[in-house]
């Protein structure tokens, strides 16, 4: 699969998440920010960094070799199968716990290899977003198998 093709189809995916975005209806009450202000905000990150890629992609010169010689699928894969495993797990084990774990998957995909740092990082930002969300915004997320006490 080309590089042109990959970039094409995330700014299909862009869009597709705009549209569905603006399908939201308006709450219309006394909020400053709506239903859709979030799904809005991604779509639109997802539209800015498609077009970089659609730009870069078409501006690339073609090697004799294929464009495909820089895509290295398998971390490209196994971060699929971490975000679906992460998908299927939010629930079950609950927010916090899900991501702390995501976090480290992602970060060995990646290349890291300080697990006991991947572990504490993973773990401190899972918790300072779930607090934020479900404590500080009333947003609630999955609590798990571990409620906090706090």
């Amino acid at each position: 699969m080309s590089t042109r093709l990959v970039s094409a189809g995330f700014l299909a995916v862009a869009l597709v998440v705009l549209a569905q975005a603006f399908m939201i209806p308006d709450s219309g009450g006394y909020q400053a920010v709506g239903p859709r202000a979030f799904p809005l905000l991604v779509g639109i990150g997802m539209a800015v960094v498609a077009v970089i890629g659609v730009v870069q992609a078409f501006r690339a010169p073609v090697t004799s070799q294929g464009e495909d010689e820089g895509i290295h699928w398998r971390p490209v894969l196994l971060l699929i199968g971490t975000l679906a495993l992460y998908a299927a797990l939010l629930v079950p084990v609950g927010y916090w716990q899900a991501t702390t774990l995501f976090f480290v998957a992602v970060a060995r995909v990646l290349g890291s290899r300080k697990l006991v740092r991947d572990l504490v990082v993973g773990l401190l930002l899972a918790l300072a977003t779930y607090l934020l969300f479900d404590r500080v915004l009333g947003i609630t997320l999955p609590p798990g198998l571990i409620r906090l006490a706090i």
